[in-house]
Protein backbone atom coordinates (compact mmCIF):
# COMPACT_ATOMS: atom_id res chain seq x y z
CA UNK A 1 0.00 0.00 0.00
CA UNK A 2 1.24 3.66 -0.68
CA UNK A 3 -0.61 6.28 0.89
CA UNK A 4 -3.37 3.79 1.34
CA UNK A 5 -4.02 2.95 -1.95
CA UNK A 6 -2.78 -0.29 -3.38
CA UNK A 7 0.69 -0.99 -5.42
CA UNK A 8 -0.24 -0.77 -8.94
CA UNK A 9 2.15 -3.09 -11.29
CA UNK A 10 2.56 -1.39 -15.40
CA UNK A 11 3.42 -4.40 -17.80
CA UNK A 12 3.37 -5.79 -21.05
CA UNK A 13 0.18 -8.70 -21.11
CA UNK A 14 1.16 -12.20 -22.59
CA UNK A 15 -0.86 -14.85 -24.29
CA UNK A 16 -1.83 -16.52 -21.90
CA UNK A 17 -4.01 -13.83 -20.10
CA UNK A 18 -5.96 -13.26 -22.73
CA UNK A 19 -8.97 -15.07 -20.97
CA UNK A 20 -8.54 -12.57 -18.23
CA UNK A 21 -7.78 -9.40 -20.64
CA UNK A 22 -11.49 -10.30 -22.24
CA UNK A 23 -13.65 -10.45 -18.69
CA UNK A 24 -11.76 -6.96 -17.71
CA UNK A 25 -12.91 -5.23 -21.06
CA UNK A 26 -16.05 -6.95 -20.67
CA UNK A 27 -16.40 -5.68 -17.37
CA UNK A 28 -15.45 -2.00 -17.52
CA UNK A 29 -14.23 -1.26 -21.18
CA UNK A 30 -17.11 -1.99 -23.42
CA UNK A 31 -19.70 -1.03 -21.52
CA UNK A 32 -18.77 2.27 -21.22
CA UNK A 33 -16.77 2.62 -24.96
CA UNK A 34 -18.47 5.27 -26.73
CA UNK A 35 -18.63 3.63 -30.00
CA UNK A 36 -19.97 0.51 -28.96
CA UNK A 37 -22.35 2.08 -26.79
CA UNK A 38 -23.30 4.46 -29.61
CA UNK A 39 -23.68 2.10 -32.64
CA UNK A 40 -27.23 1.99 -34.04
CA UNK A 41 -28.64 -1.30 -35.05
CA UNK A 42 -32.25 -1.75 -36.57
CA UNK A 43 -34.66 -2.82 -33.53
CA UNK A 44 -31.88 -3.40 -31.32
CA UNK A 45 -30.91 -0.08 -29.54
CA UNK A 46 -28.52 -1.62 -26.94
CA UNK A 47 -25.60 -3.87 -28.39
CA UNK A 48 -22.66 -4.96 -26.90
CA UNK A 49 -19.57 -5.77 -28.57
CA UNK A 50 -19.27 -8.47 -31.30
CA UNK A 51 -16.88 -11.54 -30.96
CA UNK A 52 -15.07 -10.03 -33.81
CA UNK A 53 -14.36 -7.18 -32.60
CA UNK A 54 -12.99 -8.35 -29.11
CA UNK A 55 -10.89 -10.91 -31.16
CA UNK A 56 -9.20 -7.82 -33.03
CA UNK A 57 -8.48 -6.27 -29.67
CA UNK A 58 -7.53 -9.30 -28.37
CA UNK A 59 -5.44 -10.17 -31.46
CA UNK A 60 -2.96 -7.40 -30.42
CA UNK A 61 -1.72 -9.47 -26.97
CA UNK A 62 0.15 -11.25 -29.26
CA UNK A 63 1.78 -8.71 -31.10
CA UNK A 64 3.10 -7.10 -27.57
CA UNK A 65 0.91 -3.93 -27.89
CA UNK A 66 -1.27 -4.80 -25.02
CA UNK A 67 -0.29 -3.24 -21.52
CA UNK A 68 -1.75 -3.32 -17.87
CA UNK A 69 -1.94 -2.06 -14.90
CA UNK A 70 -2.44 -4.88 -12.03
CA UNK A 71 -3.42 -4.58 -8.63
CA UNK A 72 -0.60 -5.97 -6.49
CA UNK A 73 -1.59 -8.13 -3.70
CA UNK A 74 -4.80 -9.73 -5.64
CA UNK A 75 -3.23 -9.86 -9.30
CA UNK A 76 -6.56 -8.32 -10.18
CA UNK A 77 -6.24 -6.67 -13.69
CA UNK A 78 -7.80 -2.59 -13.07
CA UNK A 79 -6.47 -1.01 -16.11
CA UNK A 80 -5.50 -1.64 -19.99
CA UNK A 81 -4.75 -0.01 -22.64
CA UNK A 82 -4.00 -1.14 -26.48
CA UNK A 83 -2.32 -0.50 -29.59
CA UNK A 84 -1.68 -1.80 -33.22
CA UNK A 85 0.66 -0.26 -36.06
CA UNK A 86 -0.57 2.08 -38.19
CA UNK A 87 0.76 2.93 -41.75
CA UNK A 88 0.21 5.58 -44.80
CA UNK A 89 -1.74 2.85 -46.29
CA UNK A 90 -4.10 1.38 -42.82
CA UNK A 91 -7.45 3.09 -44.06
CA UNK A 92 -7.53 1.02 -47.20
CA UNK A 93 -6.69 -1.90 -45.23
CA UNK A 94 -9.63 -1.71 -42.76
CA UNK A 95 -11.92 -1.17 -45.58
CA UNK A 96 -11.13 -4.40 -47.46
CA UNK A 97 -12.01 -6.37 -44.10
CA UNK A 98 -15.54 -5.15 -44.43
CA UNK A 99 -16.56 -7.74 -46.77
CA UNK A 100 -15.25 -10.65 -44.56
CA UNK A 101 -17.31 -9.29 -41.43
CA UNK A 102 -19.85 -11.58 -40.10
CA UNK A 103 -22.16 -8.85 -38.15
CA UNK A 104 -23.45 -5.14 -39.57
CA UNK A 105 -21.86 -4.07 -36.09
CA UNK A 106 -18.67 -5.28 -36.90
CA UNK A 107 -18.44 -3.96 -40.58
CA UNK A 108 -19.56 -0.21 -39.41
CA UNK A 109 -16.97 -0.50 -36.73
CA UNK A 110 -14.53 -1.19 -39.41
CA UNK A 111 -15.83 1.46 -41.76
CA UNK A 112 -15.48 4.26 -38.78
CA UNK A 113 -11.94 2.93 -37.73
CA UNK A 114 -10.86 3.20 -41.31
CA UNK A 115 -12.51 6.58 -41.34
CA UNK A 116 -10.86 7.89 -38.12
CA UNK A 117 -7.58 6.71 -39.98
CA UNK A 118 -8.03 9.00 -42.76
CA UNK A 119 -9.33 11.91 -41.08
CA UNK A 120 -6.47 11.84 -38.63
CA UNK A 121 -3.25 10.71 -40.85
CA UNK A 122 -1.21 10.86 -38.27
CA UNK A 123 1.35 9.35 -40.74
CA UNK A 124 1.03 12.14 -43.41
CA UNK A 125 1.09 14.65 -41.18
CA UNK A 126 4.18 13.61 -39.40
CA UNK A 127 5.61 12.31 -42.20
CA UNK A 128 6.62 8.85 -40.87
CA UNK A 129 5.93 5.42 -42.32
CA UNK A 130 4.24 4.20 -39.06
CA UNK A 131 2.83 5.32 -36.04
CA UNK A 132 1.96 3.47 -32.98
CA UNK A 133 -1.76 4.06 -32.07
CA UNK A 134 -3.34 3.84 -28.84
CA UNK A 135 -7.17 2.86 -29.59
CA UNK A 136 -8.03 1.31 -25.72
CA UNK A 137 -8.03 2.88 -22.56
CA UNK A 138 -9.65 1.78 -19.64
CA UNK A 139 -10.01 1.84 -15.64
CA UNK A 140 -12.04 -0.09 -13.72
CA UNK A 141 -14.18 2.52 -11.73
CA UNK A 142 -13.22 1.92 -8.37
CA UNK A 143 -9.78 2.56 -9.00
CA UNK A 144 -10.10 5.93 -10.92
CA UNK A 145 -8.87 9.39 -10.07
CA UNK A 146 -5.95 7.78 -9.12
CA UNK A 147 -3.63 8.67 -12.76
CA UNK A 148 -3.80 5.07 -13.89
CA UNK A 149 -5.20 6.17 -17.36
CA UNK A 150 -1.78 8.62 -17.61
CA UNK A 151 0.37 5.91 -15.73
CA UNK A 152 -0.64 3.47 -18.62
CA UNK A 153 -0.07 5.92 -21.55
CA UNK A 154 3.25 6.78 -20.21
CA UNK A 155 4.34 3.45 -20.46
CA UNK A 156 2.99 3.22 -24.24
CA UNK A 157 4.70 5.91 -25.03
CA UNK A 158 8.06 4.29 -23.90
CA UNK A 159 6.72 0.83 -25.01
CA UNK A 160 6.03 2.87 -28.78
CA UNK A 161 9.91 4.08 -28.60
CA UNK A 162 11.20 0.96 -27.75
CA UNK A 163 9.87 -0.59 -30.62
CA UNK A 164 11.23 2.40 -32.95
CA UNK A 165 7.93 3.88 -33.78
CA UNK A 166 9.04 7.90 -34.35
CA UNK A 167 5.66 8.62 -33.15
CA UNK A 168 3.14 7.71 -31.03
CA UNK A 169 -0.58 8.33 -31.28
CA UNK A 170 -4.20 7.81 -29.91
CA UNK A 171 -8.03 7.99 -30.06
CA UNK A 172 -9.52 9.80 -27.05
CA UNK A 173 -13.51 9.90 -26.38
CA UNK A 174 -13.91 11.81 -23.45
CA UNK A 175 -12.44 15.25 -22.38
CA UNK A 176 -11.00 13.21 -19.02
CA UNK A 177 -9.33 11.08 -21.54
CA UNK A 178 -8.04 13.74 -23.53
CA UNK A 179 -6.37 15.91 -21.31
CA UNK A 180 -4.27 12.94 -20.59
CA UNK A 181 -3.06 13.43 -23.98
CA UNK A 182 -2.67 17.14 -23.57
CA UNK A 183 -0.42 16.19 -20.08
CA UNK A 184 1.74 14.40 -22.67
CA UNK A 185 2.44 16.97 -25.02
CA UNK A 186 0.34 15.27 -27.51
CA UNK A 187 -1.41 17.68 -30.07
CA UNK A 188 -4.68 17.19 -31.45
CA UNK A 189 -5.36 16.47 -35.42
CA UNK A 190 -8.34 15.66 -35.90
CA UNK A 191 -11.89 15.47 -33.89
CA UNK A 192 -14.62 13.44 -35.11
CA UNK A 193 -18.54 14.03 -34.32
CA UNK A 194 -19.90 10.29 -33.93
CA UNK A 195 -23.32 12.29 -34.33
CA UNK A 196 -22.31 14.11 -37.99
CA UNK A 197 -20.64 10.76 -38.82
CA UNK A 198 -22.09 9.17 -42.02
CA UNK A 199 -21.03 5.51 -43.39
CA UNK A 200 -20.60 5.54 -47.29
CA UNK A 201 -24.29 5.27 -47.67
CA UNK A 202 -25.27 8.55 -45.82
CA UNK A 203 -26.42 6.23 -43.67
CA UNK A 204 -26.36 6.94 -39.68
CA UNK A 205 -24.73 4.43 -38.11
CA UNK A 206 -23.78 5.79 -34.76
CA UNK A 207 -25.63 8.15 -32.37
CA UNK A 208 -24.30 9.19 -29.03
CA UNK A 209 -27.27 10.75 -26.43
CA UNK A 210 -24.49 11.69 -24.07
CA UNK A 211 -22.48 14.52 -23.35
CA UNK A 212 -19.40 12.66 -24.80
CA UNK A 213 -19.87 12.12 -28.90
CA UNK A 214 -16.30 13.53 -29.95
CA UNK A 215 -13.66 11.46 -31.20
CA UNK A 216 -10.05 13.40 -31.14
CA UNK A 217 -6.89 11.92 -32.29
CA UNK A 218 -3.46 13.14 -30.68
CA UNK A 219 -0.62 12.64 -31.71
CA UNK A 220 3.58 13.85 -31.18
CA UNK A 221 7.25 12.82 -31.61
CA UNK A 222 8.88 10.22 -29.15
Amino acid sequence: MNGGFPKILYRIAVPSECDRIREALLSFYFPEELLTCSYLEENQPTVGPSEEHIQYVLSFVHQGMVALAIEEEHGTIVGVTIARCVKPNTADELLVLVPTAGTRQWSEMLRLFAHLEHTGDVCGRFRSRRAYHVFVLAVEPHFRRRAIGQKLMEFQLARGKSLRFRVVSADFTSEIAARIGERMDMRCVSATSLNQYRNQAGEHTFLSSGANHIVSTYARYV
